[in-house]
């Protein structure tokens, strides 16, 4: 995959759109996420037609039981829907800075994203909102799925571009302040148009060493499961795709309808990914259950990866929809920042230790 001048688009995958267009509306119930969370017990109903095609429902129930100890913070919300973004407060990207904690995040009506906004904080756990307004919102299309980071001297955001055309597409834009001015350029990231990949979502942008990273979602078509990708850059502006995803969704198991990645952290284990598993089609899954998180590692600068668990869930997420994952690794301890309620409640926290 190259980085291509000019206008490219993206066609947005059904199942994503239907996700990210779901991550509002409120009017949910909360999970419940009172003391530690290390087991679960899902259950799954399928449908069987008889001779007379009535349908008899069966139940098949398995329970989880979680490696790691995660809660969710007591402060969640970290941060609630204001006067510009009350229908959709979600997918936020949480970057240290000169002292300074920084959370982009996606916002907007009607439980859709339109825009950029902005919190500061100085520990990551008490935020303050940019005044009552976006930052960006894009050339009349929208901002969603939003990465920025310094590069060099300015900053820089890779984002899709919002709903109102149905379509998605990586675009840059850059600023000399995160707050801004953010001018959209005319570089993009071409589609890589493999086989498993024909259709991208971008999950995070992170400098580990001197690469830039991207991981992606990775969809063959507008419907089939998504695995995981990797874009890497040695200056932010050439990309290039692995040929292969980094990993797949398993047949039979609890990803077997698609993975979704997070952003990219380093830790004394190597690189380490979290993900979403989805056991069922999107959506039904979206606001049947609290959603799980697998784990990655990679121990020779990601080129290979080894899934944790043998490849079973790690965390409970305690929420339900498509949060939308920013994590951070601090002094041993794991900040995983998320859409809170359907994006409808505005951003949660969950922290945790892995030994």
């Amino acid at each position: 995959m190259n980085v291509a001048r000019g206008k490219f688009l993206v066609l947005l995958p059904l199942g994503a759109l239907v996700i990210a267009a779901c991550g509002g509306g409120g009017g949910t119930e909360p999970a419940d996420t009172t003391g530690a969370a290390t087991t679960t017990t899902t259950t799954t109903t399928t449908s069987l037609p008889t001779t007379t095609t009535t349908v008899v429902p069966t139940t098949t129930t398995t329970t989880l039981t979680f490696p790691y100890d995660f809660t969710q913070h007591p402060g969640t919300p970290l941060i609630t829907p204001g006067a510009w973004d009350p229908g959709y407060t979600a997918v936020p990207h949480v970057v240290q800075h000169d002292g300074e904690w920084l959370m982009f995040y996606s916002g907007g009506t009607g439980g859709r994203s339109s825009a950029l906004g902005l919190a500061r904080s100085a520990d990551g756990l008490m935020w303050e909102k940019s005044p009552d307004q976006a930052i960006f919102e894009g050339p009349g299309r929208g901002v969603s799925w939003n990465y920025a980071r310094l590069v060099g001297d300015e900053w820089v955001m890779w984002y899709t571009t919002g709903y109102t055309l149905g379509y998605r597409r990586l675009n840059r834009a850059t600023a000399p302040a995160p707050e801004g001015p953010w001018t959209e350029d005319e570089l993009t990231i071409e589609d890589p148009s493999n086989e498993w990949n024909d259709r991208i979502l971008p999950t995070g942008f992170s400098q580990i060493g001197e690469s830039y990273l991207i991981p992606y979602a990775g969809f063959p078509d507008g419907v089939s499961p998504p695995s995981i990708g990797l874009l890497r850059s040695p200056d932010g502006e050439t990309w290039q795709s692995t040929e292969d995803p980094i990993y797949r969704p398993q047949p039979g198991t609890w990803t077997e309808y698609g993975v979704v990645p997070t952003n990219i952290v380093e830790t004394p284990a190597g690189l380490e990914l979290f993900f979403l598993g989805f056991d069922r089609p999107v959506t039904i899954a979206i606001e049947a259950e609290t959603l799980k998180l697998g784990r990655l590692v990679s121990t020779d600068g990601g080129a290979t990866w080894e899934a944790d668990n043998d490849g079973q869930p790690v965390i409970d997420t305690f929420e339900r929809g498509w949060p939308g994952i920013s994590v951070v690794y601090l002094d041993g301890e794991y900040r995983l920042y998320m859409g809170h309620e359907l994006g409808g409640a505005g951003i949660a926290l969950i922290t945790g230790m892995i030994p």
